[in-house]
């Protein structure tokens, strides 16, 4: 073994240390000037008498007004408890874009006080089914949806995965396109197809993303109806009322009341409308909702059931109806001069559910007024798989049959013939 040179390495930080010790503190020295000066008879004066600090802006300021500058401390949230300003010892039900009712399509209809005249949509969108048809549509739409689905540039990260039956496992975090963007992206893409076949007619229509709409009810309850549009397509002119009058029972629902599974609130604005329907395109045409799995959940913590996502899609179409009703007519109208006619699409981007109400008056259930119309058509799919097998981008068994229905929604009060 090779004994090494002794090296005397010093420790910087050790000295740095003492370094700053040392002159943390800054000592004078005696120059004796002063001395010399004054055994010569030299006058010596201050130099403060001719330097002074300077001031800061608010040290030239009147006290005074210093203080009235003083904004103060920040003010806390206030507490979420009987305290609270907007604090009501009634509570207000709910139903948010999160809720799905407990019993589905069945306690929708009574909460709207709706009446399904017959399984589909109203015969006239037969004709409409078979009379508008663009060239290519079908090898457009699966463009589209492959475009939307697999070539979409962005990447995120998605949700957590869950596996009821085993809670505690963990799943490997995917990338890819979000569900709101996914969404977004067939149906607007959709529309513009639709656009783009009727040319200067599609200038009595606007689309509207995003609109938020608060509804308030008295239903022996004050209920709330905060709902979101994700797409909303307005009209310049009113869809046409398809039935008049139409009689019928509403489902029984004995013993639950049809108000059960919505949240309770009691911090809230009171009778508060918002509805952003102005203007002169202030008709509902076409609604456009998005079913978003990580956002739509049952209150029980169950799996949504299909009965319950229609049901969802006869409570937006209420909510919409009832705020255009009121943007047009006053906050206060019971009976309507004439019924609200709107369509409504719902939408995972892979099933689309499509449905159109009418309504016929702002009465509950519990009064013996006109029954609101609603049809429905079930859960389409619009195809089973979309993926890349090997590299290769493979979309399977498509549905031409969903964005015939789309077009005869689009083209519903347009006077126009496709060649």
């Amino acid at each position: 073994m090779k004994i090494t040179q002794v090296l005397y390495k010093q420790n910087i930080g050790r000295l740095i240390k003492w370094q700053w010790r040392v002159q943390r503190k800054k000592t004078l020295i005696e120059t004796n000037a002063e001395k010399v000066l004054a055994s010569r008879n030299i006058p010596i004066i201050d130099a403060k008498q001719f330097l002074h600090e300077p001031l800061f802006e608010a040290q030239k300021q009147d006290v005074q007004e210093i203080f009235n500058n003083i904004v103060g401390p920040v003010k806390l949230e206030p507490k979420l408890n009987n305290t609270h300003p907007l604090w009501n010892d009634d509570p207000c039900l709910v139903y948010g874009d999160h809720n799905v009712l407990v019993h589905g399509l069945e306690q929708a209809k009574v909460f709207t006080n709706a009446i399904e005249p017959e399984p589909g949509l109203p015969k006239y969108f037969k004709e409409l089914y078979e009379a508008y048809r663009l060239p290519n549509q079908d090898e457009h739409i699966q463009r589209i949806i492959i475009a939307s689905i697999l070539y979409d540039a962005v990447q995120e990260k998605l949700p957590i995965k869950k596996d009821p039956k085993r809670p505690a496992w963990k799943f490997p975090r995917d990338y890819g396109i979000p569900d709101k963007r996914r969404n977004n992206l067939i149906v607007s893409r959709m529309l513009q197809l639709c656009e783009s076949s009727v040319g200067n007619m599609s200038s009595n229509k606007v689309i509207a993303k995003d609109v938020f709409f608060k509804v308030p009810l008295q239903r022996n309850a004050n209920i709330s109806l905060n709902l979101r549009a994700d797409l909303l397509l307005l009209s310049d002119t009113s869809l046409a009322p398809v039935m008049d009058d139409i009689q019928g029972d509403l489902p029984d629902l004995s013993p639950l009341d049809y108000k059960i599974s919505l949240d309770e609130i009691n911090i809230y604005h009171k009778d508060e409308f918002i509805s952003p329907i102005t203007g002169k395109f202030n008709n509902v045409h076409t609604a456009f909702i998005h079913y978003n799995e990580t956002e739509v959940k049952n209150l029980y913590e169950t799996p949504v059931l299909e009965t319950q996502i229609i049901g969802r899609s006869l409570m937006k179409c209420y909510a919409f109806a009832v705020a255009n009703a009121k943007s047009k007519y006053g906050e206060n109208v019971k009976e309507l001069p004439e019924p609200i006619t709107l369509q409504c699409i719902h939408t995972n981007a892979q099933w689309f559910h499509f449905s159109v109400f009418q309504l016929n008056s702002l009465a509950g259930p519990e009064e013996n007024g006109m029954k609101n119309i609603y049809w429905q058509t079930p859960l389409l799919n619009l195809y089973k798989n979309c993926v890349f097998d090997e590299g290769v981008p493979v979309l399977e068994d498509y549905n031409p049959e969903v964005f015939k229905n789309v077009l005869s929604f689009y083209m519903n009060g347009t006077e126009y013939e496709i060649k």
